[in-house]
C-alpha cells in the first residue's frame, strides 16, 4: 500500500520553509549589501592611491576643484567629447584608467534640472547614474577646512600642499555620496540630491559610508542625516568624533569672505550650516552638530 503526505504535513513542511525563507532573505539582502560595500572600500581605495600619485607628481599638492571649462577630461555616454570641468576624477582618471571606478553600485540616481535634462554632467545615460564618490572638499564646503583651500573669486578650490594636512591618517580624502555635479563629501552637499527630512535609514550600504584617507587607506563610517536650523539637510557621522575627519587641521579657519554680503565672521545663515564665517574646523563640527536635529 503507497503512503503518501496528508495535508497537514504539507501545511506544515510549507510554513516552515516560509518561516526559513522570512529569516534568510534579509540576511541575504543584508550580505549582498555588504558586498557592495566592499566594493565601494576597494573603488575609493584605488582614488587614494591615484590621488597619491597625482602628489607625488605635482609638487605635493592634492587636486584642485576647477569649474571653469577647459578642454578635455573624461569621454563618458553624457559628454562624449570629454568633460569640461576640471575636478578630482577628471585629474585621478588618467592614475586610475577606468571611469566605472567612479560609479558606486548603489547610487541609482538620476536627477533632473529644470529645463530636463541630467544635473549629472559625467554620468552614464545608458544606465541613468551619476558618479557615487566625492571629494573632501571640508566638513563645511567652500571654506577651505578640507582637502583644497577657500574658494576664490574664479569660482575654483585650488589644491593644498600634504604639508598642511596634520593627520594625514586621520584626514579623510574620498568618499561614498549623493551629491552632484560637484561631487563632494562635506556635510552640507554629501546629501544635495535628496529632500529635507531624507531618512537615515535609507543611506546606503546600511548607513556606513566607504571612505579613503589622504594616508591610502580606507574604511566605512556610520553615518545620519538630519535637518540643521535655518539650513535644511546635512549628512554628518553617527559618531561626533568621526566629523573632525573632514578637517585637514582643527585649528583651520574657514574663509568665506566671498560669500554673498558676509564679512569674516559675519553671519552665513541661510547660505552654509554656520552661525559664523570665522569658525575653526572644530568649531564647525560642534556648530553643526548642536544646531542639527537627526532624521530617522
Amino acid at each position: 500500500m503507497k503512503k503518501g503526505f496528508t495535508l497537514i504535513e504539507l501545511l506544515v513542511v510549507i510554513a516552515i520553509i516560509a518561516i526559513l525563507a522570512a529569516i534568510l532573505f534579509p540576511v541575504f539582502a543584508q550580505a549582498r549589501e555588504k558586498a557592495r560595500q566592499i566594493t565601494c572600500v576597494s573603488n575609493v581605495d584605488q582614488m587614494g592611491l591615484a590621488m597619491m600619485q597625482y602628489t607625488q607628481d605635482y609638487d605635493e599638492m592634492t587636486p584642485m576643484v576647477r569649474h571653469d571649462k577647459m578642454p578635455g577630461g573624461i569621454v563618458t555616454p553624457t559628454n562624449p567629447q570629454g568633460l569640461r570641468d576640471f575636478d578630482y576624477y577628471v585629474i585621478l582618471q588618467p592614475y586610475i584608467k577606468s571611469v566605472d571606478m567612479f560609479f558606486c553600485p548603489d547610487r541609482q540616481q538620476w536627477p533632473i534640472n529644470g529645463k530636463g535634462k541630467p544635473r549629472c554632467e559625467d554620468g552614464n545615460y545608458s544606465q541613468h547614474e551619476c558618479l557615487g564618490y566625492g571629494y573632501n572638499q571640508g566638513w563645511v564646503s567652500d571654506g577651505g577646512y578640507g582637502m583644497v583651500g577657500p574658494q576664490q573669486a574664479d569660482g575654483n578650490r585650488y589644491g593644498i600642499s600634504l604639508a598642511a594636512i596634520t593627520a594625514p591618517a586621520s584626514t579623510i580624502a574620498y568618499g561614498d555620496t549623493n551629491d552632484t555635479p560637484t561631487y563632494s563629501v562635506t556635510a552640507d552637499n554629501i546629501f544635495s540630491t535628496e529632500p529635507d527630512g531624507y531618512s537615515s535609514s535609507s543611506i546606503r550600504h546600511m548607513q556606513e559610508l566607504a571612505f579613503v584617507f589622504a594616508d591610502g587607506h580606507a574604511k566605512a563610517i556610520k553615518f545620519n542625516a538630519g535637518e540643521y536650523a535655518g539650513y535644511g539637510l546635512v549628512g554628518l557621522p553617527a559618531n561626533e568624533n568621526d566629523a573632525y575627519l573632514f578637517c585637514n587641521d582643527l585649528n583651520t579657519v574657514g574663509n568665506y569672505s566671498f560669500a554673498a554680503g558676509v564679512q569674516n565672521g559675519g553671519s552665513l545663515a541661510g547660505q552654509y550650516p554656520l552661525q559664523t564665517a570665522g569658525e575653526t574646523c572644530a568649531q564647525a563640527v560642534v556648530d553643526v552638530y548642536t544646531h542639527t536635529k537627526i532624521n530617522p
